[in-house]
């Protein structure tokens, strides 16, 4: 039997950052200050850090969000795993009802314009 080779301490330190940073966790939006949720896809080639509203879409809202532009994610949860975020792609949406939450990256509100600086 052959011994597996023991993974260095860079590798161990660099996969606990590979799977906290997919890991989904709520927290303010820096701009607005409305609630999210943010984590990066788990793509290891080109992995996108995604801000997303965390209310859940039903479909016709799905709709209404890409139609504005709006990407839309599957907020999957693992027992093991927590929270990760997965991208909706058009067969993805294509295949029916999502057996996990739908949701759609943050946009945010429009602040008041002041009308007259003067």
């Amino acid at each position: 039997m052959t011994a597996r080779a023991k993974a260095t301490f860079a590798e161990r330190l660099q996969a606990k950052i590979d799977a906290r940073a997919e890991t989904a966790l709520h927290g303010p939006c820096p701009r607005c200050g409305a609630d999210t949720i943010t984590a990066r896809t788990p793509d290891r080639v080109a992995a996108v850090d995604v801000r997303a509203d965390p209310t859940p879409l039903d479909p016709t809202a799905e709709i209404l969000a890409r139609l504005d532009g709006r990407l839309t994610w599957c907020l999957a949860s693992g027992e093991h795993t927590g929270d990760r975020i997965r991208w909706r792609d058009r067969w993805h949406i294509a295949s029916g009802r999502c057996t996990h939450i739908v949701i759609a990256d943050h946009r945010c509100r429009p602040r008041p314009i002041q009308e007259t600086l003067l």
